[in-house]
């Protein structure tokens, strides 16, 4: 079969559940089956907290992403052709941040755009992670009424069809610049590298946990508990009061990346993952020190959230990225 004909072929001619085909996938079903509040759902295949999503899964099942059949396309390959997705779900997600707090917009167009935002932020760390951990990712193939990016938030696309491909797809790039996305069918990446730092030589990407496997959930520090280097002088500032048991949750929750560009902390001199906790709304503007309030983040972005030009995006995509992680 030539390569034309597979990507005909992936076109989807039955309606088949969602539920069914990311059971399929080996991801585990069981939480569509109660609601949010632990009740019975009577018809867990419309459970309507899972059934819309376009991701599904985790870093220890693996991620299942939902694909338009037309968004695909065939792309020269030094082997030959393959079936690629490259597309760009961050942009997506803070386009429709900024209809979901437009108050010009009617409030259901709002509530929609703020749904949509919400998956897709979840589709795009899907892949993201799947890229850094070299994971393969599974497919769902969709037909229907899908509605361009410029009508999301207005209106909602239709499936009329879908399928779960039986072949894997993997990550070949992420750019945490713009977060385009290169996704190959069937093709593995010989080997996924991070940039070398100096004296680093081509070190292949590791995770901090493979990086230093001693390392324990109480490991991970920020700028209030790392230990100071000998030569750091004292000085008195103002810093307010805030929970050793919140960052600590929040550090835990990150897992050692970045909460915003995903990227590892780095390694201290005492051997623990390093990033900085950050108050989406300041402490002083009465936000509340709350992991629902707080981010684990790099200290570059911890700098731009503060004093980027930018910063006031920076913020709305953490508040949704807190969104998605504590709900």
């Amino acid at each position: 079969m030539s390569d034309l004909e597979t990507l005909a072929s992936l076109l989807p001619t039955q309606r088949l559940s969602v539920m069914d085909l990311v059971e399929q996938a080996g991801i585990d079903v069981t939480p569509w089956h109660t609601t949010a509040e632990g009740r019975p759902v009577k018809n867990p295949k419309a459970n309507p907290s899972y059934c819309y999503d376009w991701a599904f899964g985790s870093e220890k099942e693996g991620f299942l992403v939902c694909i338009w059949h037309g968004s695909l396309k065939l792309l020269d390959f030094p082997s030959g052709q393959a079936i690629v997705y490259n597309e760009n779900f961050r942009d997506l997600a803070l386009g429709l941040d900024r209809k979901a707090i437009d108050r010009t917009q009617p409030s259901e167009e709002r509530n929609r755009a703020r749904s949509q935002a919400h998956r897709a932020r979840a589709f795009d760390r899907a892949l993201q992670l799947s890229f850094r951990r070299a994971m393969p990712v599974r497919v769902i193939v969709l037909e229907g009424d899908r509605r361009q990016r410029e009508e999301l938030g207005k209106a909602s696309s239709t499936v009329d069809a879908r399928k779960l491909d039986r072949e894997n797809w993997f990550m070949h790039a992420y750019d945490n610049d713009t977060g385009n996305v290169l996704l190959v069918r069937g093709v593995v990446l010989a080997s996924v590298e991070l940039p070398a730092a100096e004296g680093d030589g081509d070190a292949p990407l590791k995770t901090p946990d493979q990086a230093n496997p001693e390392l324990g959930r109480s490991k991970y520090v920020d700028q209030f508990s790392a230990p100071a280097p000998p030569t750091m002088r004292e000085a008195t500032v103002l810093i307010r009061d805030r929970s050793a048991a919140v960052r600590e949750a929040v550090l835990i929750r990150a897992g050692g990346l970045c909460e915003l560009c995903n990227e590892p902390g780095f390694v201290t001199a005492a051997g623990s993952i390093y990033l900085e906790t950050h108050h989406v709304v300041p402490l002083a503007e009465n936000g509340p020190d709350h992991p629902s309030n707080v981010v684990a983040i790099c200290p570059k972005d911890h700098r731009r959230a503060h004093y980027a030009a930018d910063r006031e995006e920076i913020a709305i995509r953490l508040t949704a990225i807190l969104d998605l992680r504590v709900g």
